[in-house]
């Protein structure tokens, strides 16, 4: 084989590689955060995509648990920013064999909902709407915040025989970011 014909090979596979890479993933879609009458509310559209592992894995009984981080940081100049508002959002997502349809628990709430196909419950997992993070006694006046969020797939709720495996294979890493924007921008409309 020469140069060119091995050149052309090793790129058709990153490129199969980057192509299946970019099957799967966790993505914010858009997120706001709204003035309310007690202060802001955040609403959040999250795009989940698991891997082929990870829905193979889900389909033959291991629950899945999604970790949505949400955080409004105060600037300050001098010092390092103050975070004035953190909360982990936790949903598990399991499959029911007997039933045929997927489980969405919202830990956070201590609710959940049953769904007939995949898509449907992750629409509704991505879905946070009305979510109050500061209220307007903690806003103030004259100071600068920003708002974070970034979902990714808890590896530590997998069980045990499968954690270990998850940690050496890249298709269980799945992680938005940190999507980021500032609360003063909004504020200020």
């Amino acid at each position: 084989m020469n140069r060119g014909g091995a050149f052309l090979l090793v790129s058709l596979f990153f490129c199969v590689a980057t192509a299946r890479a970019a099957d799967y993933g966790f993505a914010i879609r858009n997120s706001e955060a709204l003035r309310s009458e007690q202060g802001y509310v955040l609403n959040t559209d999250i795009d989940y995509r698991f891997s082929p592992r990870a829905e193979d894995a889900l389909k033959h009984g291991v629950p899945l648990t999604t970790v949505v981080k949400v955080r409004v940081n105060q600037y300050r100049r001098f010092i390092w920013n103050k975070t004035v508002f953190s909360r982990n959002l936790l949903y598990r997502l399991s499959y029911h064999a007997l039933r045929k349809r997927y489980r969405v628990y919202d830990e956070n709430l201590g609710a959940h909902q049953y769904f007939a196909s995949l898509p449907s419950a992750l629409e509704s997992m991505g879905r946070i709407r009305d979510l109050p993070v500061l209220t307007s006694a903690e806003v103030q006046a004259d100071a600068q915040y920003n708002v974070q969020i970034k979902v990714f797939l808890d590896i530590e709720a997998l069980p045990l025989p499968l954690r270990s495996i998850a940690y050496l294979i890249p298709q269980w890493y799945i992680s938005s970011g940190w999507y980021t924007w500032s609360l003063d921008e909004l504020s200020r409309r």
